[in-house]
């Protein structure tokens, strides 16, 4: 038996008129649902759109349209083919939105179910965009841990589509939010979707550590765990500060884990600051995410710019000096390319150095020397010290000898 769009309409007509409970009409409209997905046609999407439109007529009691709905919501809508399902979703939020303060919790279903089919076609923003319609803050009582849920989902959608400016916002709520429940894995899922919003915002030393803490969780999976260590250490290796930074390295270089993912040669040589080649650059850039490719205002990559800096330091430490062409060709850059970044390092207090323009010269003060000569200084006057002491020792010795034989 098949079923037309206009007999679909009359006979919604006939339940409201003809039954004098709501109880009846919500069993006749359920026998009529069964109808039609039973005898499914090309056209029944087009057909459910007609009880849809019905039930969201105001002369259609709530406790009527809001039992139905969560029919549709829970069996028809999965049910469904995901295409078929969209359509319908789709209609369904349009209809129930003009009274959405009584049919909120319906509609954060369906948004949902809209979110999770756009998700699995990788339209990130759009699947953002449906969570994010959700008013989780509105009449009906969402629960703290749906809306902090709700807003870590938001927030990663947003960053899989390479949005941290969409997603940020959502972060925000979430991290006050966190404060409020006492579910341990919502706190850690916070602390994931924050490493990844600072790394995201390009903070990098930020994130390295937030990263670190979560590669040392025990509380998280072995695979999570590695994935976090592997953040860090590209987050370690992008950032540009100095105690931590070094800090983190140390971490790193002894946490045999990091061989999954880099030579220890290379990363030895990140550790003692040596001099990083082409050939170790193309192998730390492997480890990327595309947001961590991005340009700088040099033309170059932000690899290729911490991995600058990361040889000028080690040039400082070997060099008192080194002519601007020859850092250049060190560095793999224009000279004056090269002398702009050793400038930067300068003038941020990073190295103490000066730059001679008119013989095209930089020279650096060396902390380690300046260190090493004021130690070898104090050693040179203990030993002077010590020297005396033994030669006063001496001394009293033998008038104590005289003493005795006297």
């Amino acid at each position: 038996m098949t079923i037309a769009a206009d007999e679909v309409r009359d006979e919604l007509n006939r339940i409201l008129v003809s039954c004098s409970s709501d109880i009846q009409r919500i069993a006749r409209c359920r026998i009529l649902l069964n109808n039609i997905i039973s005898t499914w046609l090309t056209n029944s999407v087009e057909i459910l759109k007609e009880v849809v439109e019905f039930l969201a007529q105001d002369n259609i009691t709530l406790f009527v349209s809001r039992q139905i709905f969560s029919d549709f919501c829970m069996q028809i809508l999965p049910w469904l083919p995901d295409a078929q399902s969209k359509l319908l979703a789709q209609f369904m939020q349009k209809e129930m939105q003009p009274r959405v303060v009584h049919f909120e919790y319906h509609l954060s279903i369906v948004c949902h179910h809209l979110s999770c089919i756009y998700e699995k076609e990788e339209n990130w923003k759009e699947a953002g965009n449906w969570l994010a319609s959700i008013s989780a803050e509105s009449y009906f009582r969402f629960s703290v841990d749906y809306q902090l849920e709700l807003y870590m989902k938001i927030a990663r959608l947003y960053m899989e589509d390479d949005d941290p400016l969409l997603a940020e916002p959502y972060v925000k709520k979430a991290s006050v939010l966190q404060f409020e429940t006492s579910n341990i894995d919502l706190h850690l899922s916070y602390k994931v979707c924050y490493a990844r919003m600072l790394d995201f915002r390009l903070k990098f030393i930020e994130a390295a550590q937030a990263y670190d803490e979560l590669s040392n969780c025990l509380k998280l999976k072995e695979n999570d765990r590695l994935t976090a260590l592997k953040n860090t250490l590209v987050c370690t290796i992008l950032s540009l500060a100095g105690g931590i930074r070094t800090r983190l390295l140390k971490s790193l270089f002894n946490d045999k884990r990091c061989l999954f993912f880099i030579r220890l040669s290379t990363l030895e040589k990140l550790y003692l600051v040596r001099i990083i080649k082409p050939h170790e650059i193309d192998e730390i850039e492997k480890l990327l995410m595309p947001h961590q490719k991005a340009k700088t205002n040099y033309g170059t990559t932000l690899l290729v710019e911490a991995i600058a800096e990361h040889n000028i330091q080690s040039i400082r430490i070997h060099h008192k000096n080194i002519k601007i062409e020859s850092l250049g060709h060190l560095l793999g850059f224009e000279p004056y390319k090269a002398e702009l970044i050793a400038e930067r390092m300068i003038s941020e207090g990073r190295i103490e150095g000066t730059i001679d323009q008119k013989e095209s010269l930089i020279t650096f003060k060396n902390r380690n020397l300046d260190r090493l000569h004021s130690w070898q200084k104090k050693i040179e006057s203990l030993n002077m010290q010590l020297n005396r002491m033994n030669e006063l020792l001496l001394a009293n010795s033998l008038v104590w000898r005289v003493e005795d034989d006297q």
